[in-house]
């Protein structure tokens, strides 16, 4: 039985992704309110809202209806694309999701990802949202077809007996995210990537893992797709201030339970200096023992120096390079190294120890 924790994690992590614009599937059993807890989010906000019942729908209600017009083929888009396309920051549920065929599943592969029906574009400010009833639960119910269960982040959603009692009272608890401020969300977004890519330095094997059951595959798994998905919403709990309790739905809602538990115990785990105590510092920086948490150290410091790129921060980054590079790590320097050379200010040149250590790597790896 769900908790009302358990509820208010599920429906901060439900309006994480409509504030992200992540495409979110809520699964659930028939009658737990799936659809009301969308529209109350909407309302909440102010923004229009488009429900479909895809069990009802057929592939051109998607995909556009073929069409000639002054010689040109073209796809004419539905009502409902056009409404959301005249709107900014509208919301598009889609429901009974997995009792559509296959047919209309593949129909709504762009409409989720590219947020593209027919010839009309959504915009990107529209946020889409489906939801579902186990296939055992649902009529005549489908599992997810990889490469859609793969476009969302998947929610599991119960409604507790607290929860229900309450709301027949005439208080139904809602829960507020509030907007991040862009410039923070650019910085942790940054570095919530480039965790992602330390430990799939440590992992390469889990960038992708298509499950072996139909049923797994309707589900989360990894891909670099969903990796990106789950880096992106790790970053929104940290600019939002959302729990660790939602983190994890997050990011298990991206990229499964087996991907996830592993990635946030070493995320848990990743006791790294800020880049830019390091940038700011670079002759009191020490190379860690583990390549994985060098390439951490390594991408931080080059997306910061980027954000603000002075000479004097340009030659603090060459200089954490370089003891990169002697430390027995060239591979790593040398990934850097090309892009730090294009970002070098107009009149400045790289110190000769620095020179010495990168130019000899780069020729090697032809990259210069």
């Amino acid at each position: 039985m769900a908790t009302v924790d358990d509820y208010e994690a599920t429906y901060r992590a439900l309006s994480v992704c409509v504030a992200a614009r992540i495409p979110v599937i809520l699964w659930g059993p028939p009658g737990q309110g799936k659809t009301s807890v969308v529209k109350a989010i909407a309302a909440d906000q102010g923004r229009h809202l488009e429900v479909l019942l895809a069990s009802i729908r057929e592939p051109q209600d998607f995909a556009g209806l073929p069409s000639i017009s002054n010689g040109t083929a073209q796809l004419v888009p539905p009502d409902w694309a056009l409404r959301l396309s005249r709107v900014t920051n509208g919301i598009l549920f889609t429901d009974e999701v997995n009792t559509a065929p296959p047919s209309v599943q593949a129909a709504l592969l762009r409409v989720s990802l590219d947020k593209v029906a027919g010839d009309c574009d959504l915009g990107q400010d529209t946020s889409v949202v489906a939801a579902a009833n186990p296939p055992e639960q649902a009529a005549d119910g489908w599992d997810l077809a990889p490469p859609l269960a793969n476009r969302f982040c998947h929610l599991d959603w119960e409604l507790p007996s607290e929860i229900v009692r309450d709301g027949f009272a005439g208080q139904w608890r809602t829960y507020e995210v509030p907007s991040p401020d862009a410039p923070a969300l650019d910085g942790v977004l940054m570095l919530e990537r480039v965790r992602v890519a330390g430990f799939l330095s440590a992992r390469p094997d889990l960038t992708t893992v298509l499950p072996k059951t139909s049923s797994e595959q309707g589900r989360a798994f990894p891909t670099p797709r969903s990796w990106e998905m789950a880096a992106t919403l790790s970053g929104w709990v940290n600019a939002t201030g959302q729990s660790e309790g939602t983190r994890r739905l997050l990011v298990r809602g991206c990229i499964g339970p087996g991907a996830s538990a592993e990635y946030l115990t070493y995320r848990d785990n990743l006791d790294l200096p800020d880049p830019e105590a390091v940038l700011k510092d670079p002759s009191a920086f020490v190379v860690p023992g583990r390549a994985d948490h060098i390439y951490v150290i390594g991408a931080g410091v080059m997306a910061v120096m980027r954000g603000d790129c002075t000479a004097q921060r340009w030659h603090a980054a060459g200089l954490i390079l370089e003891r990169i590079a002697s430390a027995g790590h060239p591979d790593i320097a040398v990934s850097f190294a090309r892009d730090w050379i294009k970002e070098r200010p107009s009149g400045e040149m790289p110190k000769d120890d620095v020179l010495r250590s990168l130019i000899p790597l780069l020729k090697e790896a032809r990259l210069i």
